[in-house]
C-alpha cells in the first residue's frame, strides 16, 4: 500500500477476526459475509478514504457444489467532488456450480447494476475459468456497456485452465494506468493496482 497508495480497496475472500479491529488506518469499510464462525467473518471486503452513501450486499442464489456456501457480492455508493455518484461493485462470482447457474448468478448481478446510472467500476475473482463463462461474461460487459481495463504485466493476475479470472471493469471514468502486482504475500491472487480519473 505505501508502493501503490490507493484511495479504494477491494477484496474477496476475507477473512475477518471478530475480535481485531480493521487494519488500516483513514479507511472506513464494508463487509459482505457469505459465511460466520464463532471466530471469523468470511467475504467480501471494500475499504475506502471517501465516505459511503449507500450499500448493497447480496448472496448467490446458488450454493458451491450444492451443499457448501454462498457467494457475496457488494455495490457501494461514493459522493464524487463533481457531483456524481461513484458505483463500485465487488464480485466475486460463484464457483463449483453448472454452466447455467453461474449464467444465472451473473444476469442476477447485472440486472441490478442496470439500475445505477454514472460512473462505475466493477473488480473481482469472475471464476471464468471455461470459454461458456468467458463468454457470459463478455455478454455481460456488453449489456453493461462496460470497458475492460488493460493491465500492465497482466501474467502476474490469477489464471485457471489457462483463463485470467480476475478482472476490473468501468464506464464513465477513465483510466491512467493499471498494474498487477506480483506478491503472494496477501493471497494466491495477485492484485492488481489501478489508477483512474473522472471525466469533464
Amino acid at each position: 500500500m505505501q508502493t501503490n497508495p490507493s484511495d479504494i480497496l477491494m477484496f474477496q475472500e476475507v477473512k475477518y477476526p471478530k475480535q481485531n479491529s480493521f487494519a488500516f488506518e483513514k479507511y472506513s469499510y464494508v463487509l459482505g459475509a457469505n459465511i460466520e464462525t464463532k471466530q471469523n467473518i468470511f467475504g467480501v471486503l471494500t475499504a475506502a478514504k471517501c465516505s459511503f452513501h449507500n450499500i448493497t450486499t447480496s448472496l448467490s442464489t446458488k450454493k458451491e457444489l450444492g451443499f457448501s456456501s454462498h457467494k457475496s457480492f457488494l455495490i457501494t455508493q461514493h459522493q464524487l467532488c463533481n457531483g456524481q455518484t461513484l458505483y463500485l461493485a465487488n464480485i466475486h462470482a460463484v464457483n463449483f456450480v453448472s454452466d447455467k447457474a453461474f449464467k444465472y448468478e451473473l444476469q442476477k448481478i447485472k440486472n441490478l447494476l442496470q439500475t445505477f446510472k454514472g460512473p462505475i467500476i466493477i473488480g473481482g475473482d469472475f471464476n471464468n475459468w471455461n470459454k461458456k463463462r468467458l463468454q457470459f461474461l463478455e455478454n455481460f460487459q456488453k449489456e453493461l456497456e462496460l470497458y475492460k481495463l488493460t493491465v500492465e504485466e497482466s501474467h502476474h493476475v490469477k489464471q485457471i485452465f489457462s483463463q485470467t479470472i480476475d478482472h476490473i471493469y468501468y464506464r464513465g471514468i477513465k483510466p491512467l494506468k493499471a498494474v498487477a502486482i506480483d506478491t503472494k504475500k496477501i493471497s494466491d491472487h495477485n492484485p492488481i493496482h489501478a489508477l483512474f480519473e473522472l471525466v469533464e
